[in-house]
């Protein structure tokens, strides 16, 4: 008979519990019990004990390194590590005056804001801005988006080449430039609408897959584009003397015409006031309504012409340059006079019955300030009255 073969089997019993339930991150693992369908409640942060090290994060994510202490990171997981940092604005400026909030632009635009640099009242077409890059790296990549509705439905981007607005369509990596190209250009926001208020915001990219969400947004007003034009009449030494209308010049007293002799200079000069925030600048041209010293009572002109009057036998009227004054900067434009009008002694530029010009400005005119004299000789065998007269007319041309 054969012995029965005996097993004995011992059951090994572990208590398994089997719920759902919230619980901190540093409870979760016991040497007794393991927990099952655990979702953890709102929190985070890296947690350590001598047998563990738990990286647990909740909430949204955030890169502005502004939501960081020297305590405390809120908001953060672990691919924020890969994401650029939110960028700021420092500075998006059109028609600031005296001040900027701008730190690495010209000189003459830290000393002076935008009106130091477009001209009077600011800028009408073209604008500056600066980035704040926080915790980003030099190499990080930007991008800016402009908007006339706060980014409504009028959404487009700065191309990064001609810094000008162009469709969200046609935007790709190429307008992407780190914060030094960006702000070696002065103006790196060009073609833009005068009298008009425009949003932008910023983008930082440091690698693929890493583009940060869109900086706070700031907005400027361009200005509605000035032209500023006045007549003066004073002497020579009225280089600030205002006056009002009628302006009127005369050849009287000791400054008379008198047939055949030297030519003379009227005592009083025509002062001339220009402001202007044209890019192109500005002409000054005149013009008068007979082409000379017209008589009604003899029906004779003392034509005008380019010449110097102080040639033997001349005769003629003309206007010279006396003085020229305007706000000096690397910006702005200068003005200066024409070659006709910036002759010595006697020598004078026409008053034709057709516009010529006297003045030019080569960009915007901050304070220009300019003064002409009058010079006339009637040959020796003009008829003498009292009522020889020309009738000039001064007009300002800006380049916009």
């Amino acid at each position: 008979m054969k012995s029965a073969n005996i097993f004995r089997v011992w059951l090994l019993l572990f208590p398994l519990l089997f719920f759902t339930t919230n619980a901190l991150a540093n409870e979760l693992d016991s040497t007794n019990f393991k927990m099952i369908g655990v979702s953890t409640s709102g929190g985070g942060g890296i947690m350590e004990s001598t047998n563990y090290s738990l990286l647990s994060t909740a909430g949204q994510i955030s890169a502005d390194p502004r939501n960081y202490s020297t305590n405390y990171r809120i908001n953060q997981d672990p691919s924020a590590r890969f994401t650029a940092a939110q960028p700021g604005i420092q500075c998006f400026e059109t028609t600031t005056n005296g001040s900027t909030d701008c730190t690495s632009g010209p000189t003459e635009l830290l000393s002076g804001g935008m009106v130091a640099i477009c001209g009077p009242d600011g800028c009408y077409d073209k604008a500056r801005f600066e980035i704040e890059p926080y915790v980003n790296p030099v190499d990080t990549l930007y991008m800016v988006q402009i908007s006339t509705d706060n980014f409504s439905s009028d959404i487009k981007c700065v191309d990064g080449s001609v810094f000008t607005p162009k469709t969200l369509s046609s935007c790709d990596i190429n307008d992407f430039r780190t914060e030094e190209d960006w702000e070696d250009e002065v103006f790196n926001i060009k073609g833009l609408q005068s009298n008009t208020q425009y949003h932008i915001r910023i983008s930082a990219l440091h690698g693929d897959f890493s583009q940060s969400d869109f900086s706070i947004v700031e907005s400027a007003t361009t200005a509605q584009g000035l032209i500023e034009f006045d007549i003066d009449i004073a002497i020579s030494s009225g280089i600030d003397t205002e006056t009002t209308p009628p302006y009127s010049v005369t050849f009287s007293s000791g400054s008379e015409l008198i047939a055949g002799a030297a030519a003379s200079t009227a005592s009083s000069l025509i002062w001339l006031d220009a402001r202007s925030s044209s890019a192109g600048g500005i002409a000054i041209i005149q013009f008068g309504k007979y082409g000379g010293l017209y008589s009604a009572t003899t029906t004779e002109t003392i034509e005008s012409a380019t010449e110097n009057l102080d040639t033997t036998g001349a005769e003629g009227f003309g206007l010279q340059s006396y003085y020229i004054d305007y706000e000096s900067s690397g910006y702005l434009g200068e003005i200066t006079s024409s070659t006709d009008y910036a002759g010595s002694n006697n020598e004078v530029g026409i008053v034709s019955t057709t516009a010529n010009m006297i003045y030019n400005g080569d960009g915007p005119i901050n304070d220009g300030r300019m003064g002409m004299y009058v010079k006339a000789r009637a040959g020796a065998s003009r008829t003498a009255s009292s009522d020889y007269s020309e009738e000039i007319y001064f007009v300002i041309v800006p380049r916009y």
